[in-house]
C-alpha cells in the first residue's frame, strides 16, 4: 500500500508526522474549556410585560392576548407559550432550531410596535429578551456577616458582588435573600382626609420636589457653561420637611404632618435559608461560552483573596458549585479511559504474545486520543461529559486498526518475510478491509453527529469526536505500525514456552474448536439460520419486558423537595413552617445541607428546599431514601402539596416533571374539572407519584367595580380610581433619596396601622373636579376570587396535569397507559391534550434515532458496496446488525438496565463494530476465492480460521474496554453504564453469531 510503504521507507518522516500529532494535540488539550455537556442552542425568547395592580384576567385579556396575536406570525415560530400573573405577563416564543434569535428579535420588535399605543394607560413597554440557555449559575455562595441578613446583603451588593463580576467568564451575579433600604413615606388617611389632601397629589408632589434636571447652557468667558437644576432630597429629615399642600389661607402642610417618613428597607417577596437559618446568597452567572471550571475556581480563588478585607465575623460557603461534578465526571471517565486501554493492551499481549509487537501496537491509543484533542480545539469542542465518553468508548476501536495490521504482519513474519518485507505486504494484505472496517464506522457516527432536534445538538461533539479518533488510528496503523515494525519487528527462532506455550496451546484449541463448529454450520445451513432466527425472536420478547426512558436517573447527591401551602398563605407564614420543618429535615441522617427559597416563582405560598446529601460512595442508602424521608416530613404542614424532583440533567434548563400533559380549551372551569380528571387517571397508573395540577383553585380578591357614570359625573377618571389604590396599598417608588454615597427609593404608601379591609378600602380618598370623594361613591367593592396565573399555550388557555416517577419505574410504560386510559375517555367538548415533558422529549429521540439508523445503514451499505464491487455481499454483511441486537437486549434486561438515550447510542455503534467483524471474514473468504479458485463454503472455511483471531482480539479488546465504564458507579455512572453494557453484550453476541452465521 502507497501510504505503509512510503512510512517504511521514510521512518524520520513518519517519526516527525507522528510527534507531531502529539505535541499540537497536547497544546489543544491545555487549551480545550471544561463544561458538564455540549452548548445546546435553544432559541427562546421572551416578552415580558409590567402593569402594575392588574389582576392575571386583565393581563391575560389586555395585554398577554395582544402581544400573541403579534407575534404568532413570526418566522421560525414552533411554540407559543405565556403567563398572566398579576401586574406581569410573560409570554415565551421557542423557536425552531437553526432560527437566527438576532432576526427573530428584530421581527419580534418591529411586530410589537404597532400594539404598545393599543395597551391599557398604566402599561409599560413590553421588553424583549433573548434567553442564553448556555449562560447557566456555575455556583452558588451563601454569606454571612453580624448585623443581620439586610446588613449582610448590603456588603454583599457593594462588595462582593462587584469583585465576583469581574472575574473572566462570569455573566452576571445575582443577591438573593436580605432586604434593600427603602425611605417609607406611610401616609395618615385621616389626616389627608382633614386636610382636604388626595394621597396622589401627595406622591406627585414629591417627584416633583426630587428633580435634577438640566436646563441649558450659557457661553461665560469663553466657555461652554451647563446648568443644571439641583432639587434632589439629601436626607431624610430634607424630605420629612418637604411641603406639599397649600392651604387657602397660606398654610403650609410639610409631609411630617400627614405621614411618618422612615428609613427602613423594602418588604420582602422572597428570601433564603441556609442550614436552619435565614442567609444571603450569591448566584454566580457564567457568560455563554465560558469554561464553567477556570469560572468556578477564578470564582474561589476572588472570594479568598476578599474575605480579609471585608472585617471580622464575615464568612461565607460554597452552597453548590457545578465545577465539582464536572471534575468528579471527567475523573471517572479518564479513570475508565486509563483502566480500559490498558485492559485493551493486555488482550493484545494475549493473543500476539509478543511484547515488542503489543507496545508498537499499543502506540495507536495514545496518538489517536491525543490527536483527537487537536481536531476538538479546531472545531471548538469543550471537554464534556459527551466527548470523553466518545473517546472512553471508543478506547477498544482505537487500537482495533493496529491490531489487524499487527497480525497480518506477525503472520509474514512467521512466514518467512524480513521485517520490511513483512510490514509491507502484510499492511497490503489487510489494507482495504481495514479501511472498509473504519469507514462503516465513520457511516455510523456520522449521521448521529448530524440528527435533528435536541438530541442532535447533545451527540454532535459525541459523534464527531469518534469519527475523527476512529480516523486518526486508522492513520496510525498505515504509518506509524508499518514503520516500526519494519525497524523493530523479529520473528521468533523457537518454539514458545511456559505460559506463553500454554497460552499458544489453548488458542490453537479456539482455532480447532471453531474450525469444527464452522465445518458443522456449512453442512447444516438452513438449522443454523433457524437457530439464528429463533434467537432474534425470543431477544424481542425480552425486549418487550426492558424498561424504556429517555435517560436514566443520576444519583448526584442532590435534590430539590418543593412545599406548596394553600393560595393566600404570606409570605410569612410559608417561612414560619419552612423553618420548623428543617429542623426535621437536619435530624435525618446523611443530609449535608439545606438551601432554602421561600416566596419560590414569586408564590407566597411556595417554598423549594434544595437538599444535599452525602456523596453515594459514602452511604448506603439510595437517594430515593432520602426523598421518602423527605416528603414523609414535609407532609407534617396542613394542607401542603409536596412534590420532589431531581435537578434536570443539564443544570439551569429547567427540573421539569419527566411526564406533563397540557390540557387546553377555552372555559377555565372546564379545564380545572378534566384536569382533575386526568389527575386521577395519571394518580392510578403504577409508577406515579407526586402527581399535581399545576394550577390554583382561585386566590381572595377585592373587586373594585368602577360605575363609568358616577366617575365621570364626579369627574374622576376609571384610571385615577385604579392608580389611587393602588398607591395606597401596594405603594409607589417616586424617586430616590441620595445619602452618603448610598441610594435608596423613597416609596409612598398607607399607613400599615391602618387596616385595609372591604370597609377601609371604599373610604379610600379620591381626587375629583369638585374636591375628595371616597372611592366607594365612584364604585362597588365586593370580595371575590380569581386565578393567581393563567397559563396559555399556543394562544388557548391551558392547565398542566405533571407527575414524577417513583424509583424503578419506567417513563415509557407509563406514557403508554396513559395515552391508552385518556384515548378510553374522550375528552369534553371543546378541549384536548398534549403530551409534554421527558415523555415528549423519548418520542422525538426515538424518532430521530431512527432517522440516524436508516442513514447509517444506507452509508454502511455504500461502503460495503464499494468495497467489494457488489451489491449482494453487503446485503449479506448487514445479517450481522440485528445479531448485535440480540445481546444488547439481552444484557441490558440481565443488567436491569433500562432503553434509554445512551443505551440507544450505543446499539448504533454496535451497527459498525458488528459489521467490521463481518467484513474481515467476508474479505478473506472473498481472497480465497480469488487466489485459490475455491467455492464459498471452502473459501468460509479457510478464512474463518485464518481471520479468527484478529476477530477474537478486536471484540476482547472492545469488551474489555468497556468494562471500567460499565461497572464504574461514580459521578454520572447511570447515564454512561447502560451504554456500555449494551455494546459489551452486543459484540459479544455479534462476534458468536457473526463467526456461525455469516459464513452460511
Amino acid at each position: 500500500m502507497f501510504l505503509s510503504d512510503v512510512a517504511i521507507r521514510r521512518p524520520v518522516f513518519t517519526a516527525m508526522m507522528s510527534i507531531a500529532i502529539l505535541v499540537f494535540g497536547l497544546l489543544a488539550y491545555r487549551t480545550l474549556p471544561v463544561d458538564q455537556y455540549p452548548p445546546v442552542d435553544f432559541p427562546i425568547m421572551l416578552v415580558q410585560t409590567v402593569w402594575p395592580g392588574a389582576s392575571p384576567a386583565d393581563m391575560e385579556r389586555d395585554v398577554t392576548r395582544e402581544v400573541e396575536d403579534a407575534v404568532a406570525s413570526v418566522p421560525g415560530l414552533d411554540k407559543l407559550q405565556s403567563f398572566s400573573r398579576e401586574s406581569l405577563s410573560i409570554v415565551v416564543l421557542q423557536f425552531e432550531l437553526g432560527t437566527p434569535l438576532a432576526d427573530a428579535s428584530a421581527t419580534v420588535r418591529d411586530r410589537l410596535g404597532p400594539i404598545e399605543r393599543e395597551l391599557p394607560s398604566g402599561v409599560e413597554a413590553p421588553i424583549v429578551r433573548r434567553i442564553e440557555l448556555n449562560a447557566l449559575p456555575v455556583m452558588v455562595v451563601a454569606v454571612s456577616a453580624p448585623g443581620g441578613v439586610d446588613a449582610t446583603r448590603f456588603l454583599a451588593d457593594e462588595r462582593i458582588r462587584p469583585r465576583l463580576e469581574q472575574v473572566g467568564g462570569v455573566g452576571s451575579v445575582a443577591v438573593v435573600g436580605g432586604r434593600d433600604r427603602e425611605i417609607r413615606v406611610d401616609l395618615d388617611l385621616d389626616a389627608l382626609r382633614g386636610l382636604g389632601i388626595a394621597p396622589s397629589q401627595v406622591a406627585e408632589r414629591l417627584g416633583w420636589e426630587n428633580l435634577s434636571l438640566p436646563v441649558g447652557e450659557i457661553e461665560a468667558h469663553g466657555f461652554a457653561v451647563g446648568i443644571r437644576a439641583e432639587g434632589r432630597f439629601r436626607s431624610v429629615e430634607d424630605l420629612a420637611s418637604t411641603v406639599v399642600h397649600g392651604t387657602p389661607d397660606g398654610q403650609q402642610v410639610r409631609l411630617s404632618e400627614v405621614a411618618r417618613v422612615l428609613d427602613d428597607h423594602a418588604d420582602l417577596d422572597r428570601y433564603v435559608r441556609f442550614n436552619g437559618a435565614e442567609a444571603v446568597s450569591l448566584e454566580v452567572v457564567k457568560r455563554s461560552g465560558a469554561n464553567t471550571v477556570a469560572v468556578a475556581h477564578e470564582v474561589r480563588a476572588a472570594l479568598a483573596e476578599l474575605q480579609p478585607t471585608l472585617g471580622s465575623g464575615v464568612s461565607y460557603e460554597v452552597i453548590w458549585d457545578q465545577s465539582a461534578d464536572i471534575e468528579a465526571n471527567a475523573h471517572e471517565v479518564w479513570v475508565a479511559i486509563w483502566f480500559g486501554g490498558a485492559m485493551a493492551v493486555g488482550v493484545i499481549l494475549f493473543f500476539l504474545l509478543d511484547v515488542r509487537g503489543t507496545l508498537i501496537s499499543a502506540l495507536a491509543l495514545p496518538t489517536s486520543v491525543i490527536g483527537t484533542f487537536m481536531a476538538m480545539g479546531a472545531f471548538g469542542f469543550s471537554l464534556n461529559t459527551m466527548t470523553l465518553l466518545g473517546l472512553s468508548l471508543a478506547i477498544g476501536l482505537l487500537i482495533d486498526d493496529a491490531v489487524v495490521v499487527r497480525e497480518a504482519i506477525t503472520r509474514r513474519l512467521e512466514q518467512g518475510d524480513s521485517p520490511a518485507v513483512a510490514a509491507s505486504r502484510g499492511t497490503a494484505e489487510i489494507a482495504l478491509a481495514v479501511v472498509a472496517t473504519t469507514l462503516s464506522l465513520v457511516a455510523v457516527f456520522v449521521p448521529v453527529a448530524f440528527m435533528s432536534g435536541i438530541v442532535g445538538q447533545f451527540f454532535k461533539q459525541f459523534g464527531l469526536t469518534i469519527a475523527v479518533a476512529v480516523l486518526l488510528s486508522l492513520f496510525v496503523a498505515f504509518t506509524l505500525d508499518p514503520m516500526l515494525s519494519a525497524r523493530f519487528s523479529v520473528a521468533r527462532t523457537g518454539p514458545r514456552r511456559g505460559i506463553a506455550r500454554a497460552i499458544e496451546r489453548f488458542l490453537e484449541g479456539v482455532d480447532e474448536l471453531y474450525r469444527r463448529m464452522l465445518g458443522w454450520v456449512l453442512r447444516f445451513r438452513f438449522t443454523t439460520a433457524g437457530l439464528a432466527v429463533l434467537i432474534l425472536l425470543c431477544s424481542g420478547v425480552v425486549a418487550m419486558f426492558v424498561p424504556v426512558e429517555f435517560v436514566p436517573e443520576e444519583d448526584r447527591g442532590e435534590f430539590f423537595a418543593d412545599l406548596r401551602l394553600p393560595i393566600g398563605t404570606s409570605l410569612e407564614t410559608t417561612g414560619s413552617w419552612a423553618q420548623r420543618l428543617e429542623t426535621d429535615l437536619a435530624a435525618i441522617p446523611g443530609v449535608e445541607r439545606i438551601y432554602t427559597v421561600v416566596g419560590y416563582e414569586d408564590h407566597d405560598n411556595y417554598a423549594r428546599f434544595r437538599i444535599r446529601t452525602l456523596p453515594k460512595e459514602a452511604r448506603d442508602e439510595p437517594l430515593s431514601h432520602f426523598q421518602d424521608a423527605v416528603r414523609g416530613v414535609l407532609t407534617a404542614a396542613p394542607s401542603a402539596e409536596v412534590s420532589i424532583a431531581k435537578p434536570g440533567i443539564i443544570e439551569g434548563l429547567g427540573d421539569w416533571p419527566p411526564l406533563m400533559v397540557q390540557i387546553q380549551g377555552d372555559d377555565l372551569a372546564v379545564l380545572a374539572q378534566e384536569a382533575e380528571r386526568v389527575r386521577g387517571i395519571l394518580a392510578g397508573i403504577e409508577g406515579t407519584q407526586d402527581v399535581r395540577v399545576q394550577s390554583d383553585p382561585g386566590r381572595p380578591e377585592l373587586h373594585v367595580e368602577i360605575d363609568r357614570a358616577i366617575a365621570a359625573d364626579r369627574g374622576v377618571p376609571a384610571g385615577l380610581v385604579a392608580s389611587t389604590a393602588r398607591l395606597l396599598v401596594e405603594g409607589q417608588v417616586v424617586g430616590a433619596l441620595q445619602d452618603g454615597g448610598e441610594q435608596a427609593d423613597i416609596r409612598v404608601r398607607a399607613d400599615p396601622r391602618f387596616s385595609l379591609d372591604e370597609a377601609s378600602i371604599a373610604r379610600l380618598p379620591i381626587p375629583s373636579a369638585r374636591g375628595l370623594v371616597t372611592l366607594g361613591d365612584v364604585a362597588n367593592v365586593r370580595m371575590g376570587s380569581g386565578p393567581s396565573e393563567i397559563q396559555r399555550l399556543d394562544r388557548m388557555r391551558a392547565i398542566t396535569v405533571s407527575t414524577q416517577l417513583a424509583p424503578g419505574a419506567a417513563l415509557g410504560a407509563i406514557d403508554t397507559e396513559l395515552e391508552e386510559r385518556l384515548a378510553a375517555e374522550p375528552m369534553a367538548d371543546g378541549t384536548f391534550f398534549v403530551i409534554d415533558g421527558q415523555a415528549r422529549d423519548m418520542a422525538e429521540t426515538g424518532a430521530a434515532m431512527g432517522l440516524a439508523v436508516s442513514i447509517a445503514l444506507a452509508c454502511i451499505f455504500m461502503v460495503l458496496a464499494s468495497q467489494f464491487e457488489s451489491l449482494v455481499h453487503p446485503v449479506t454483511l448487514l445479517v450481522s446488525v440485528p445479531l448485535g441486537m440480540v445481546g444488547s437486549i439481552f444484557a441490558l434486561a440481565l443488567t436491569g438496565s433500562s432503553l434509554s438515550m445512551g443505551s440507544q447510542i450505543g446499539m448504533i455503534l454496535l451497527m459498525g463494530l458488528v459489521t467490521k467483524n463481518a467484513i474481515l471474514l467476508v474479505d478473506g473468504a472473498l481472497t480465497q476465492t480469488r487466489e485459490a479458485s475455491v467455492d464459498a463454503p471452502e473459501a468460509m472455511r479457510r478464512a474463518g480460521p485464518r481471520r479468527l483471531r484478529p476477530i477474537l482480539m478486536t471484540s476482547a479488546a472492545m469488551v474489555l474496554g468497556m468494562v471500567p465504564t460499565a461497572i464504574g458507579t461514580g459521578v454520572g455512572a447511570e447515564f454512561r453504564a447502560p451504554m456500555a453494557i449494551a455494546v459489551i453484550g452486543g459484540v459479544i453476541s455479534s462476534t458468536f453469531l457473526t463467526l456461525l452465521v455469516v459464513p452460511v
